[in-house]
């Protein structure tokens, strides 16, 4: 199964209460919950290419499944 393809957020139901659960302040969420997030994903066997881009940033996310990588937040929020 490929996820290859360009993914837009639809709708982001509880968004604002799993941010909220996640430590990020109110102004940053009431900011994230209008950031156009677009993902651009390129998948290669089990290496995966994740072009994502909002209002805040524009990045790209190379990892491989079953390998672990770090990952920051819009905010700076760092995730692994």
């Amino acid at each position: 199964m490929a996820f290859d393809g360009t993914w837009k957020v639809n709708r982001n139901e509880n968004y604002d209460e799993f941010m909220e659960k996640m430590g990020i302040n109110m102004v940053k969420r009431k900011l994230a919950a209008h950031d156009n997030l677009k993902l651009v994903i390129i998948q290669e066997g089990n290496r995966f290419t994740v072009k994502e881009s909002s209002n805040f940033r524009t990045i790209d996310i190379v990892f491989e499944l079953g390998t672990a990588f770090a990952y920051s937040l819009a905010d700076g929020t760092e995730l692994s």
